[in-house]
């Protein structure tokens, strides 16, 4: 079924208008009676069109549902800002994998400066997958902040995850065994990495750092690594 997205809806009806209107009335040539699916907040409201004028489509809301593609973990991944369409990546990716929020930063390694990311492309990328993968409503990318921006967020989660490449003994699962994770934090370096310095405030931040195994994964590849591993781990893997 076809799925909108909206910041804020009134749950009797839902009045959609501009582009999608458009889309709905003359490129799906959808009609009166049609179903569809509002998505607000990680809840799914079941739509039928009650009336398609010339700049309007009304949709009845008839039943609502919490989202099932709308993980129980919501994880903010924190991306070293990258060369090329590396962030498209890890946007577009991550996304589809369950990731609620992005926040890029810029770090003592970073080879890129914060006005070289287009944050509104990464929005509309970030849109195009949450349609693809049905999620509960769409993930916004931030704009780029500096590393010690960065730290004075980490307080506000229950779980800080550092994949550092120098770490030896503590992968994922023994790191997050037994903790709370409703609220996590992922920090993924730049191609560059981060200095001494940094890796060593985040490992105390984070109460540590987690291995990879052995072999040394690119910044975009680690983010969607690290992600996967994680929603597997905390059973997002099965079906709801």
């Amino acid at each position: 079924m076809r799925k909108l997205f909206f910041d804020k809806i009134n749950e009797n009806e839902v009045i959609i208008t501009g582009d999608e209107h458009k889309h709905i009335a003359y490129s799906l040539r959808m009609r009166k009676g049609d179903s569809l699916v509002i998505c607000c907040g990680g809840v799914d409201y079941t739509g039928k069109i009650s009336e398609i004028t010339k700049d309007k489509t009304f949709v009845e809301i008839v039943g609502k549902e919490k989202s099932s593609a709308e993980p129980d973990s919501k994880i903010t991944l924190f991306f070293g800002a990258m060369k090329g369409d590396k962030n498209d990546y890890v946007v577009q990716k991550c996304v589809e994998l369950g990731v609620v929020k992005f926040v890029p930063f810029t770090s003592d390694y970073c080879a890129v400066k914060s006005e070289s990311i287009k944050c509104e492309r990464l929005n509309r990328i970030s849109l195009e997958a949450a349609k693809q993968s049905g999620r509960g409503f769409v993930p916004t990318v931030e704009e780029v902040i500096k590393f010690n921006d960065l730290l004075d967020r980490l307080d506000e989660y229950d779980l800080i995850i550092f994949p550092y490449e120098n770490e030896e003994d503590c992968d994922i699962r023994d790191f997050v065994s037994g903790k709370t994770h409703s609220s996590v934090a992922v920090i993924v370096g730049s191609e560059g990495g981060f200095s001494n310095r940094e890796a060593e405030i985040l490992r105390k931040k984070a109460g540590g750092s987690v291995t990879l195994g052995s072999r040394i994964l690119r910044a975009d590849t680690a983010s969607v690594a690290v992600v996967s591993a994680l929603m597997y781990e905390w059973g997002e893997w099965r079906r709801k």
